[in-house]
């Protein structure tokens, strides 16, 4: 089923074509219904859809205005053809053309449902929208800080795999406590590549933290960003070596205000993310014991705000990043003043203190290093990355600003990551540089 693409070929085609047909059948009819049903139909799917527009980006603010315009087009169709099914509903007089008139509402749905997905790329493969990866149901096997005293980190240049050697890694869910921050925490996700399964294992291997988008969960960068793929096919490439992996939860736990990786009021996230997680993984798998120099933390779009954030404010936690699509800043779609009014209890300078823009004019960075990465059809989160880059580069980071074809979309999340392991690793010394 993974060979099946849901975002090009044949599949979308065919669902797209169908739906097209559908709404052209429930238009199709006689006098009456071409001249007043129709008619009258539009008008009223077209109030909807502004409707939808509304509500969801400036009352209840779904999604904002990185949303392609183009799917309110197939929103607008996809709510005809519902108008249009129920007004030959209620004149059918057949069980066949009521079943008739509900098939082509559905097909028509799922035109639009297709064209979402198109855009967004959230399931590129039928496999992963029927079957998404899941994690091992056995326990994670924990290794101690004491099985890789007195020896050397492994690298490339040193590490000799053995020959039964597992041929991919595998996921796990783990619990993550907030021992110093207080935060509450959903189970992270947790990729071990092949090498630190092997026996006997790789020891001390870097680590990487990725965050996941808003609204979302540490499983989007299995699912859109068909993460297992990547790590293993990089791990067949360097015998198995590949960073382990955490993927933490950045909701708090699915609190109303999600904490933005800030320590503020809402929750210490970014204490959790920056000294919780380490000292966990560190304790319970053994790997990045040498500190900032082992560790990286990567984000797309909320995500990717984080990674900067968590990059200016913990250099020392995490000197290598990779931010994907982020924000220049944290924000609220209800503006600054409701974000400094909710976060910090109307303390400006408490948040300007965290801010990432304000860090990066106030402060240097010589010891980072990062990729910033936007997409080049992405009107909204382009042009704040090349100000973060400009920023991040005026503060003295090695920083690279990357341009990868797309919008805001896995499209560009994947490839963020997938084109950048090489450079990470190589930064994280697991590679020769």
């Amino acid at each position: 089923m993974n060979s099946v693409s849901l975002v090009s070929g044949p599949v979308p085609a065919a669902a797209l074509v169908l739906g097209g047909l559908s709404l052209a059948w429930l238009v199709w009819g006689g006098r009456r219904h071409l001249l007043t049903v129709v008619p009258l139909a539009a008008v009223a799917a077209a109030v909807l859809t502004l409707i939808l527009g509304v509500l969801a980006e400036t009352v209840f603010y779904w999604w904002d205005a990185s949303l392609p315009r183009s799917l309110y087009l197939y929103a607008a169709a996809g709510i005809l053809a519902v108008i249009l099914a129920v007004a030959r509903l209620r004149t059918a007089d057949r069980a066949r053309s009521r079943v008739l008139a509900l098939t082509a509402a559905a097909l028509a749905v799922a035109a639009v449902a297709q064209a979402a997905n198109t855009a967004y790329r959230q399931y590129p493969t039928l496999g992963s929208l029927v079957s998404p990866p899941a994690p091992e149901a056995s326990g994670l096997p924990e290794r101690s800080p004491d099985d890789a005293a007195g020896l050397p980190d492994t690298t490339e240049a040193n590490w000799m795999p053995p020959p039964d050697l597992p041929a991919g890694g595998k996921l796990y869910s783990a619990d993550i406590p907030g021992s110093t921050s207080g935060y509450a925490s959903d189970p992270a996700l947790v990729y071990l590549p092949p090498a630190y399964l092997a026996d006997p294992p790789a020891v001390n291997l870097p680590v990487l933290v990725l965050i996941h988008g808003k609204p979302g969960s540490p499983s989007d960068w299995l699912i859109g960003g068909q993460l297992l793929d990547i790590l293993d096919a990089f791990a067949a490439a360097h015998r198995g070596l590949a960073p382990v992996v955490v993927m933490p939860d950045a909701s708090n736990a699915g609190n109303s205000n999600w904490p933005l990786c800030l320590d503020s009021a809402v929750s210490s996230s970014a204490t959790y993310l920056a000294l919780d997680v380490p000292a966990w993984v560190q304790q319970n798998l053994a790997s990045g014991l040498r500190g900032g120099r082992q560790w990286a933390v990567a984000g797309y779009s909320y995500g990717g705000t984080c990674a900067l954030q968590l990059a200016v404010n913990f250099p020392d936690a995490y000197p290598t990043f990779i931010d994907i699509s982020g924000a220049a800043e944290p924000g609220l779609p209800q503006g600054r003043d409701a974000l400094i009014n909710t976060y910090f209890n109307g303390n400006s300078a408490a948040f300007n203190n965290q801010n990432a823009l304000d860090r990066l004019q106030r402060f240097s960075f010589p010891d980072s290093a990062g990729i910033v990465v936007v997409g080049a059809e992405d009107p909204v989160f382009a042009p704040e990355g090349e100000a973060v880059f400009a920023a991040a580069r005026a503060a003295g980071m090695d920083v690279t600003l990357q341009t990868l074809p797309g919008g805001h979309s896995w499209q560009v999340w994947q490839a963020g990551l997938a084109e950048n392991l090489d450079w990470l690793c190589r930064r994280l010394g697991i590679l020769s540089r």
